[in-house]
């Protein structure tokens, strides 16, 4: 390992790049807020739905809270929305959340989906940074082999879902989100609106020090000059 923490692993930083055999390949960008791990790093930064509960409670951390991103987006693309879920004006319920890392995997939508993929999740997931998964073995998983698949995960679409759940069109500009805060309403249906700036959906953006959130709007730019 290079001991490279990306930081800001999201939907977004995704990339999928097609070879000419017509063979995909998928590709990490933006490396903005990326550095070296050699020793605890303390710089709370990141996007809020994807950040580790050690970045949040400021106690040091390191190339694991990308294994906590990743998680998340494992269990996005299973069932179409966040593990974590917090209202747009209250951040705080979103870290309380995270921090708490109690997973709960609803009906139906995880009906078709398997224990072992669900258990991958939770390592993936897991509070304790000593008990939280490496990327080795997240790539030795019998899940991502192959091997705990089943047949109805091999049929499972969750696209239609993710576009219910979240607005997929492109960012307009540099200062605002491309994708929505979710909410939960009383029916556990999902209620979204459109690509919003910080004011109306704050939850969407970066955390600055020393406070976790700091009203104002800023750019990709300037977060990575925390």
């Amino acid at each position: 390992s290079l001991n490279i923490v990306h930081r800001d692993i999201k939907p977004e930083n995704l990339l999928v790049y097609e070879h000419v055999d017509g063979s995909k390949s998928l590709k990490l960008g933006d490396f903005g807020l990326a550095t070296v791990a050699d020793g605890p790093l303390y710089t709370v930064c990141g996007t809020p739905t994807y950040v580790a509960p050690e970045i949040i409670a400021e106690t040091g951390y390191g190339i694991k809270v990308d294994i906590w991103a990743a998680g998340v987006i494992t269990y996005i693309l299973l069932c179409g929305f966040p593990p974590f879920r917090g209202s747009s004006d209250d951040q705080e319920v979103l870290f309380d959340q995270i921090l708490m890392g109690q997973l709960e995997f609803p009906l139906p939508y995880w009906d078709n989906v398997s224990e072992t993929a669900k258990e991958l999740i939770r390592s993936m997931l897991e509070v304790e940074v000593d008990q939280r998964y490496t990327a080795e073995q997240v790539l030795e998983h019998p899940w991502v082999n192959d091997d705990g698949v089943s047949e109805n995960e091999q049929e499972l679409s969750v696209a239609g879902k993710i576009k219910k759940h979240f607005n997929t069109s492109p960012k307009t500009n540099d200062t605002t989100a491309g994708v929505s805060v979710i909410t939960l309403d009383h029916s556990f249906s999902m209620q979204r609106s459109g690509s919003l700036d910080f004011h109306q959906h704050p939850a969407m953006y970066w955390i600055r020090p020393p406070l976790l959130i700091r009203r104002g709007r800023f750019s990709d730019e300037d977060a990575t000059r925390m």
